[in-house]
């Protein structure tokens, strides 16, 4: 039995010593041409990296920090530390104090860096017991690369942090047991087939791939943070690199359909696309497959915690937006269950109990195997299907309808850019980012919703997202 997650990589790397696993593009430096590292050159690297930390005393089980550019040489620390049998912790996604809040916390013990910190912060960082390790990777001397330090399955592998869609971003603790029952339920849901060329947004698919054996090619995007996207070499990349299977969130496909519009490129190579992150527009498939003409198209629903929960393969006819966002069926492995906070009515008198989905599982990231409260609510219909109508915080349901299903509707007007609907004590405020016309949308919430739900519509020139999708509205910054 595999106790280090590292295992599986480390094997598969043996196995592909001379095939490129990762494709790392230059995005510092237009025209350079994207770099490639084979399964001997990422050995290679984490051997060395494994060895300099073994010299700096890291011992396995230690919480370490990693604060290092987004880079190859953070994916080999990053596999490094996991091999020595360490606890990877990630530093929530933007967030100016946020390493410094989790330095404090009092479990980290060790903070990698590219550089030596300055002299104040090191003196703190040794006054609060942490030590702080420059890496030089670049300087490093080779070494040999060992097998993987055995660990108890149920350790920690990877602490990362929740977005902060609903306020301060969480520690999601996945232990090693965890990422291989998640990478087993991917595989399961998408087998790999030789010579695959993905394009992955998420790390955790990144991870997936290499211990899958499977070529990532990731996207050209400054810091790897989407707010730098610049979507022409995101489509150059998808054409020069024979690109067959890609994922992202909503943000990332709107950007890339904004360009596409204007520079119609189709990618029949494509074989199959996946959307998660964020709740998924229904209109949102039909635009993409205009380009994407041979690709199957997936919503993939699910969170760190818990990859995936469910995935719905899209077909031809849209479902109606009114009903909320549909993800399809529950993952086989998971027992899901719903805990009702009132009735949702739909059209014609249907109704469903409708409550916070909570999921249990092998690959669900919850102490001694218990319920995992998703915070997010909906329902299942008559045929086991999911669908999504509202997030913890904003769950008040009036006349039958959460705040999920108005934004759904309202997505589908021309000219909405960006759509929230909050609860409040009489009904609903919505509030527009767009040049959507206020007629269209009246008409739009006239002929769906009951009279009295909407108390009042806005127009903002933003509305407020989370640092890491650009797609999770912030509820609690609405104003």
């Amino acid at each position: 039995m595999v106790s280090n997650y590292y295992a599986l990589i480390h094997e598969r790397l043996q196995q592909h010593l001379d095939d490129d696993l990762i494709c790392w593009p230059d995005t510092t430096r237009p025209g350079l041409a994207d770099m490639a590292y084979t399964g001997r050159a990422i050995l290679t690297s984490v051997a060395a990296i494994r060895a300099e930390l073994v010299r700096q005393r890291v011992q396995p089980g230690q919480q370490v920090v990693l604060a290092l550019p987004v880079s190859f040489d953070l994916i080999g620390t990053l596999l490094a530390s996991m091999a020595l049998g360490a606890i990877l912790v990630l530093p929530p996604a933007a967030a100016r104090w946020a390493l410094l809040r989790l330095l404090l916390r009092g479990d980290v013990t060790v903070l990698l860096t590219k550089r030596p910190l300055p002299a104040p912060l090191s003196w703190l960082g040794r006054l609060i017991g942490i030590r702080n390790i420059a890496l030089d990777i670049n300087s490093l001397p080779p070494a040999a690369p060992l097998p993987p330090q055995a660990v108890d399955p149920d350790q920690p592998a990877l602490i990362s942090h929740s977005s902060g869609s609903t306020g301060v971003a969480k520690a999601i603790r996945r232990s090693h047991r965890v990422l291989l029952a998640q990478h087993q339920a991917l595989t399961e849901a998408f087998p790999p087939w030789a010579g695959q060329r993905d394009f992955p947004l998420f790390l955790n698919i990144l991870l997936h791939n290499l211990a899958l054996g499977t070529l990532s090619i990731l996207p050209a995007l400054p810091g790897f943070r989407l707010a730098g996207i610049a979507p022409e070499r995101i489509v150059q990349q998808l054409v020069d690199q024979g690109v067959q299977t890609l994922t992202g969130n909503v943000y990332y496909f709107q950007q890339l359909l904004q360009y596409l519009h204007l520079h119609p490129t189709q990618f029949p190579q494509v074989r199959a696309l996946g959307i998660g992150g964020s709740p998924v527009p229904e209109g949102l498939a039909g635009a993409i497959k205009t380009y994407f003409v041979n690709a199957a198209i997936y919503v993939i629903y699910g969170s760190s915690e818990a990859e995936p929960i469910a995935i719905r393969q899209l077909g031809t006819e849209p479902l109606a937006p009114r009903r909320g966002y549909a993800v399809g069926t529950v993952h086989p492995s998971l027992q899901v269950a719903i805990h009702p906070i009132g009735t949702l009515l739909l059209p014609g008198g249907k109704t469903y109990a409708v409550g916070e989905i909570a999921v249990k599982g092998p690959h669900v990231a919850t102490p001694g195997n218990d319920w995992f409260m998703t915070g997010d609510f909906g329902y299942l219909d008559e045929a086991d299907q999911l669908f999504l109508t509202g997030r913890r915080g904003n769950e008040r349901l009036h006349q039958g309808v959460q705040h999920y299903q108005i934004e759904h509707v309202l997505t589908q007007v021309a000219g909405v850019e960006r759509v929230a609907a909050r609860a409040t004590e009489q009904g609903f405020t919505v509030y527009v980012q767009g040049n959507a016309s206020q007629q269209d949308l009246s008409v739009a919430l006239a002929t769906t919703f009951p009279e009295t739900l909407i108390n009042h519509l806005y127009f903002r020139s933003t509305l407020p997202v989370d640092a890491r999708h650009l797609s999770k509205i912030r509820y609690d910054q609405l104003t």
